[in-house]
């Protein structure tokens, strides 16, 4: 007998109470923005994958110190001013987040690396390795604003 696949539900009720309905509210915008949600166990939870034409938005991960954000920011030059106005706190992060190897050597990474975004902040140009360029701890202080950086990607992906 297979085993039963996850759903939506079974994620909710994984992920702290404070955030379930940002949580929920996020999934039913990206739903109606043409994405489709694909639920795996993991060995620290549920991952939760966006998809927008077979290709990977965002996930929501779970680690000890909560549930993160992973945006695949592959547009992310045509929505600087989302980045912009991200908190400080974000921001910082982004830019500390690790280079993108592929990018600054094209024989860097594995050939199969997708390879990572480039986008500008402050004047400055960043080239950021899209499995940790945008990994937010979900919080009060970054919900809406993860909510701002992957609804751009997927009106951009849409266009």
């Amino acid at each position: 007998m297979a085993a039963e696949k996850a759903t939506f539900s079974d994620f909710v009720s994984a992920v702290a109470p404070e955030h379930q309905a940002f949580v929920e509210t996020l999934h039913n915008k990206l739903l109606e923005q043409g994405c489709d949600l694909v639920i795996k166990e993991a060995k620290s939870g549920y991952t939760a994958s966006y998809q927008f034409e077979k290709k990977t938005i965002m996930n929501w991960v779970f680690r000890k110190s909560g549930i993160l954000a992973r945006i695949y920011g592959d547009h992310v030059g045509e929505y600087e001013e989302v980045i912009a106005s991200l908190p400080a706190d974000m921001q910082k992060q982004m830019i500390t987040s690790r280079d993108c190897k592929r990018l600054l050597d094209p024989n860097a990474c594995s050939d199969t690396c997708v390879k990572g975004f480039v986008y500008s902040l402050n004047s400055s140009l960043y080239k950021k390795c899209r499995n940790d360029g945008m990994f937010f701890l979900l919080t009060k202080e970054t919900a809406e604003a993860i909510a701002a950086l992957v609804c751009a990607e997927v009106a951009v992906r849409s266009r």
